[in-house]
Protein backbone atom coordinates (compact mmCIF):
# COMPACT_ATOMS: atom_id res chain seq x y z
CA UNK A 1 0.00 0.00 0.00
CA UNK A 2 1.32 3.66 -0.88
CA UNK A 3 2.15 5.97 1.61
CA UNK A 4 -0.45 8.62 2.14
CA UNK A 5 0.86 11.74 0.03
CA UNK A 6 1.75 14.88 1.73
CA UNK A 7 1.24 18.45 0.94
CA UNK A 8 4.62 18.81 -0.99
CA UNK A 9 3.58 15.84 -3.39
CA UNK A 10 0.52 17.56 -4.19
CA UNK A 11 1.19 19.53 -7.93
CA UNK A 12 0.68 22.99 -8.00
CA UNK A 13 -2.14 24.37 -10.49
CA UNK A 14 0.71 25.62 -12.72
CA UNK A 15 3.07 22.00 -12.63
CA UNK A 16 -0.75 20.42 -13.05
CA UNK A 17 -1.36 22.41 -16.51
CA UNK A 18 2.71 22.38 -17.08
CA UNK A 19 2.80 18.39 -17.19
CA UNK A 20 -1.26 18.45 -18.70
CA UNK A 21 -0.42 20.50 -21.97
CA UNK A 22 3.13 19.26 -22.35
CA UNK A 23 2.42 17.74 -25.80
CA UNK A 24 1.02 20.82 -27.04
CA UNK A 25 3.58 22.77 -25.69
CA UNK A 26 6.24 20.94 -27.87
CA UNK A 27 4.42 20.66 -30.88
CA UNK A 28 4.18 24.68 -30.67
CA UNK A 29 8.27 24.94 -30.55
CA UNK A 30 8.63 22.30 -33.74
CA UNK A 31 6.30 24.26 -35.87
CA UNK A 32 8.96 25.32 -38.09
CA UNK A 33 8.66 28.90 -38.14
CA UNK A 34 9.34 28.80 -34.18
CA UNK A 35 12.85 26.77 -34.71
CA UNK A 36 13.90 29.33 -36.19
CA UNK A 37 12.89 31.99 -34.29
CA UNK A 38 13.95 30.39 -31.39
CA UNK A 39 17.66 29.71 -33.29
CA UNK A 40 17.45 33.38 -34.38
CA UNK A 41 17.61 32.15 -38.13
CA UNK A 42 15.23 34.90 -39.27
CA UNK A 43 15.70 37.69 -41.93
CA UNK A 44 13.53 40.63 -41.84
CA UNK A 45 10.35 39.00 -43.39
CA UNK A 46 10.22 35.63 -41.45
CA UNK A 47 10.79 37.89 -38.41
CA UNK A 48 7.59 39.98 -40.14
CA UNK A 49 5.45 37.08 -40.74
CA UNK A 50 6.20 35.39 -37.13
CA UNK A 51 4.89 39.20 -35.80
CA UNK A 52 1.88 39.08 -37.78
CA UNK A 53 0.93 35.61 -36.31
CA UNK A 54 1.08 36.96 -33.31
CA UNK A 55 -0.57 40.03 -33.26
CA UNK A 56 -3.71 37.81 -34.77
CA UNK A 57 -3.91 35.79 -32.30
CA UNK A 58 -3.10 38.10 -29.28
CA UNK A 59 -4.98 41.00 -30.65
CA UNK A 60 -8.29 38.58 -31.64
CA UNK A 61 -7.94 36.97 -27.76
CA UNK A 62 -7.43 40.12 -26.12
CA UNK A 63 -10.72 41.89 -28.23
CA UNK A 64 -12.27 38.70 -27.02
CA UNK A 65 -11.59 38.84 -23.70
CA UNK A 66 -11.38 42.21 -22.84
CA UNK A 67 -13.51 42.90 -20.24
CA UNK A 68 -12.21 39.64 -18.43
CA UNK A 69 -8.59 40.68 -18.64
CA UNK A 70 -9.32 44.18 -17.27
CA UNK A 71 -10.90 43.02 -14.29
CA UNK A 72 -8.05 40.96 -13.11
CA UNK A 73 -5.90 43.72 -11.87
CA UNK A 74 -8.61 43.94 -8.88
CA UNK A 75 -7.90 39.65 -8.84
CA UNK A 76 -4.81 40.27 -7.92
CA UNK A 77 -3.10 40.02 -11.44
CA UNK A 78 -2.57 43.20 -13.58
CA UNK A 79 -2.25 41.81 -17.48
CA UNK A 80 -0.27 43.37 -19.73
CA UNK A 81 -1.59 44.16 -23.15
CA UNK A 82 0.41 42.31 -26.02
CA UNK A 83 -1.31 44.05 -28.55
CA UNK A 84 0.45 47.79 -28.16
CA UNK A 85 4.09 46.07 -28.20
CA UNK A 86 3.21 43.91 -31.49
CA UNK A 87 1.75 46.64 -33.38
CA UNK A 88 4.82 48.85 -32.15
CA UNK A 89 7.16 46.27 -33.64
CA UNK A 90 4.93 46.11 -36.91
CA UNK A 91 5.27 49.64 -37.58
CA UNK A 92 9.29 49.70 -36.52
CA UNK A 93 9.11 47.10 -39.71
CA UNK A 94 6.94 48.96 -41.95
CA UNK A 95 4.38 45.91 -42.15
CA UNK A 96 0.71 46.46 -41.53
CA UNK A 97 -1.37 44.89 -38.57
CA UNK A 98 -3.23 41.74 -39.76
CA UNK A 99 -6.60 40.91 -39.29
CA UNK A 100 -7.52 39.48 -35.50
CA UNK A 101 -8.10 35.91 -35.49
CA UNK A 102 -11.56 34.75 -33.25
CA UNK A 103 -11.21 33.34 -29.97
CA UNK A 104 -10.93 29.69 -29.75
CA UNK A 105 -13.95 27.33 -28.65
CA UNK A 106 -13.37 26.69 -24.90
CA UNK A 107 -15.87 26.55 -22.09
CA UNK A 108 -17.08 30.13 -21.29
CA UNK A 109 -15.81 29.42 -17.84
CA UNK A 110 -13.02 31.61 -15.40
CA UNK A 111 -11.03 28.42 -15.14
CA UNK A 112 -10.71 27.53 -18.86
CA UNK A 113 -9.78 31.60 -19.30
CA UNK A 114 -7.01 30.96 -16.81
CA UNK A 115 -5.80 28.36 -18.58
CA UNK A 116 -5.60 30.07 -21.42
CA UNK A 117 -3.93 33.01 -19.57
CA UNK A 118 -1.26 30.46 -18.50
CA UNK A 119 -0.35 29.83 -21.97
CA UNK A 120 -0.18 33.90 -23.09
CA UNK A 121 1.83 34.47 -19.84
CA UNK A 122 4.59 31.37 -20.30
CA UNK A 123 5.18 32.44 -23.69
CA UNK A 124 7.02 35.68 -21.80
CA UNK A 125 9.37 33.64 -19.99
CA UNK A 126 10.47 32.22 -23.74
CA UNK A 127 10.60 35.53 -25.34
CA UNK A 128 12.93 36.71 -23.25
CA UNK A 129 15.41 34.26 -24.46
CA UNK A 130 13.96 35.37 -28.40
CA UNK A 131 14.72 38.64 -27.64
CA UNK A 132 18.46 37.99 -26.65
CA UNK A 133 19.26 35.82 -29.73
CA UNK A 134 17.54 38.43 -31.70
CA UNK A 135 19.48 41.10 -30.23
CA UNK A 136 22.39 39.45 -30.31
CA UNK A 137 22.52 37.47 -34.03
CA UNK A 138 19.94 39.58 -35.60
CA UNK A 139 20.88 43.27 -34.56
CA UNK A 140 18.57 44.72 -37.60
CA UNK A 141 15.77 43.50 -35.87
CA UNK A 142 16.55 45.17 -32.19
CA UNK A 143 14.16 48.23 -33.14
CA UNK A 144 11.18 45.32 -33.02
CA UNK A 145 11.52 43.52 -30.15
CA UNK A 146 9.07 45.31 -27.56
CA UNK A 147 6.67 42.50 -27.69
CA UNK A 148 9.41 39.84 -26.60
CA UNK A 149 11.01 41.58 -24.24
CA UNK A 150 7.76 42.55 -22.48
CA UNK A 151 9.20 40.05 -19.90
CA UNK A 152 12.21 42.18 -19.06
CA UNK A 153 10.47 44.83 -17.37
CA UNK A 154 9.38 42.07 -14.24
CA UNK A 155 11.62 39.39 -14.06
CA UNK A 156 9.40 37.98 -11.10
CA UNK A 157 5.86 38.35 -12.52
CA UNK A 158 5.71 34.63 -13.71
CA UNK A 159 6.56 33.47 -10.07
CA UNK A 160 3.82 35.85 -8.92
CA UNK A 161 1.33 34.72 -11.41
CA UNK A 162 1.59 30.99 -10.48
CA UNK A 163 0.64 32.09 -6.99
CA UNK A 164 -2.32 33.90 -8.72
CA UNK A 165 -2.87 30.99 -10.57
CA UNK A 166 -2.85 28.59 -7.47
CA UNK A 167 -5.70 30.89 -6.01
CA UNK A 168 -8.01 31.35 -8.89
CA UNK A 169 -8.17 27.52 -9.75
CA UNK A 170 -8.87 25.75 -6.32
CA UNK A 171 -11.01 22.91 -6.88
CA UNK A 172 -10.51 20.10 -9.54
CA UNK A 173 -13.44 20.90 -11.88
CA UNK A 174 -11.47 24.31 -12.05
CA UNK A 175 -8.18 22.52 -12.51
CA UNK A 176 -10.09 20.62 -15.38
CA UNK A 177 -11.59 23.56 -16.84
CA UNK A 178 -7.99 25.29 -17.11
CA UNK A 179 -6.46 22.54 -18.92
CA UNK A 180 -8.75 22.45 -21.50
CA UNK A 181 -8.22 26.35 -22.04
CA UNK A 182 -5.13 25.44 -22.10
CA UNK A 183 -4.95 22.80 -24.65
CA UNK A 184 -7.14 24.86 -26.46
CA UNK A 185 -5.30 28.15 -26.79
CA UNK A 186 -1.93 25.91 -27.83
CA UNK A 187 -3.91 24.31 -29.97
CA UNK A 188 -4.93 27.62 -31.37
CA UNK A 189 -1.06 29.12 -31.65
CA UNK A 190 -0.05 25.95 -33.54
CA UNK A 191 -2.96 26.08 -35.93
CA UNK A 192 -1.73 29.84 -36.88
CA UNK A 193 1.77 30.02 -36.36
CA UNK A 194 1.78 26.40 -38.52
CA UNK A 195 -0.04 27.84 -41.18
CA UNK A 196 1.65 28.28 -44.91
CA UNK A 197 0.43 31.74 -45.44
CA UNK A 198 0.26 34.36 -43.08
CA UNK A 199 -3.24 36.04 -41.74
Amino acid sequence: MSPPLDDAAVPTAAQLLRHATREAHDAVEQVPLMRELGAARLDVDAYRQVLRRYHAILAGWEQALHGWLATLAAQGWAYRWRQPALAADLRALQADEPPRVPLPAVPATAAARWGMLYVVEGSQLGGRLIARGLRAQRPALAGALRYFELGDADPGAWRRFQERLEHALGGAAARDEAIAGARAMFAHFHFHLAAECAP
